[in-house]
């Protein structure tokens, strides 16, 4: 029997060692989750590691929790940390704080994480730690909708990175940059694809991996290759991919392996995209944001909606909206530093923004990088003018 105190230091080597999917496979917490699983060792790992991933996931305190609180500040870290892959200086500058508080603050997540452990240690056993993954696969479900795929596939390499490079092992990445949003949650798609690939480079050396998407009848087909090709048992592959189909089963979606001479060659994921344009609304006002959206959506646009000026940030980076619609008086960030922010970063730098707003200020609006101006009150004809203006320039 280990002491909360043991599972703290557990906890801690693991998530140092979170992408290290061999490392994993041996630790201690595997078997004291898991003690009667029939999984292979390799599984194991991966179980270990998807577990750690949703527990970060546990210590999020809602959409109520005042930002920088310290349940906020606790649930960020740990998500730039060992989510998005950040070096802990990196997490400090993110966060405001020094370096030594990032440390007070990492071994205090790590400690609420380790007694959400000890607890499912000492009361549930098996049954909790299984149904965790399902757990926070539906609250994915539930809160994510789309996911740009480029974005997706570029924080996976990242992530994978260490091991690639020690195992020599080149990505070949082809995805065109008109490939249309996945209609399934960021973090989901993530994590099978971290999945499917940490499956294939657990046995390869030396090799090249082929990641290659087209559109077939607007479905969006991601394949997987090693080159040259891998030869993989069809009974091991489906006992390993099942997991992920079901992930991707709760989003309309699809993972199979490819086949030649009855051995696993591949892999290709189905993935539901959305063609229509993509409209990010910003506005804190409820009724505004519903306005718009019975609006464009009656006119074929997809609609994005964002209440604060940190969420659109956010979304318009990760998303590649084709075109932002901005309110400027908004409480916290205005739309004025939002315009700014938008329009001088690079990743977003090149996004039309419409700046609708009760201001006149038409001029000043779009001599700091707005596109276009429409003065509200926004009636659907105004709006469908200038959208229609904008995709003909």
């Amino acid at each position: 029997m280990f002491s909360l105190e043991e599972f703290i230091e557990l906890a801690s080597s693991a998530y140092q060692h979170l992408y290290d999917f061999v490392y994993l496979r041996k630790h201690p917490l595997t078997g004291a989750l898991d003690p009667e699983t029939a999984a292979s060792d390799k599984e194991r790992g991966w179980q270990l590691h998807n577990l750690l991933l949703d527990l970060i996931k546990e210590l999020y305190p809602g959409p109520h929790a005042p930002p920088y609180s310290k349940a906020w500040r606790r649930h960020q870290l740990m998500m730039l940390r060992y989510v998005d892959g950040l070096e802990p200086q990196q997490v400090a500058d993110q966060l405001a704080v020094s370096r030594r508080q990032y440390y007070r603050e990492h071994g205090a997540a790590i400690e609420a994480i380790a007694s959400i452990l000890w607890n499912s240690y000492q009361e549930k056993g098996d049954e909790a730690t299984r149904t965790l993954l399902q757990d926070e696969i539906d609250r994915i479900d539930r809160h994510e909708a789309y996911a740009n795929l480029n974005q997706v596939v570029e924080g996976v390499v990242s992530l994978l990175s260490v091991t690639l490079a020690e195992r020599h092992i080149q990505l070949d990445v082809q995805i065109p940059h008109s490939i249309p949003l996945v209609i399934i949650g960021h973090n989901l798609l993530r994590q099978v694809l971290l999945g499917v690939l940490g499956f294939l480079i657990e046995d390869l050396n030396q090799t090249r991996l082929a990641l290659q998407a087209t559109m077939t009848n607007g479905e969006i087909h991601l394949d997987i290759r090693a080159e040259p090709d891998l030869a993989l048992s069809p009974d091991l592959v489906a006992g390993r991919i099942e997991p992920f189909q079901k992930m991707l089963h709760l989003r309309k979606a699809g993972l199979g392996a490819l086949e030649a001479d009855r051995q696993v060659v591949g892999f290709r994921l189905k993935l539901p995209g959305d063609q229509r344009a993509s409209v990010l609304v910003v506005d804190d006002n409820e009724d505004m944001l519903a306005l718009y959206d019975r609006y464009l959506t009656a006119n074929h646009y997809q609609v994005l909606r964002a209440n604060s000026g940190e969420v659109a940030i956010e979304m318009a980076i990760q998303l590649q909206p084709s075109l932002v619609i901005l309110d400027l008086m908004m409480p916290d960030q205005d739309g004025w530093e939002v315009l700014r922010s938008l329009s001088t970063n690079p990743a977003t730098g090149h996004i039309p923004i419409l700046i609708c707003s009760v201001l006149k200020q038409r001029e000043l609006a779009l001599t700091l990088g707005a596109t276009a101006f429409l003065e509200k009150p926004v009636t659907e004809a105004g709006l469908l003018a200038v959208l229609d203006t904008l995709e003909h320039e």
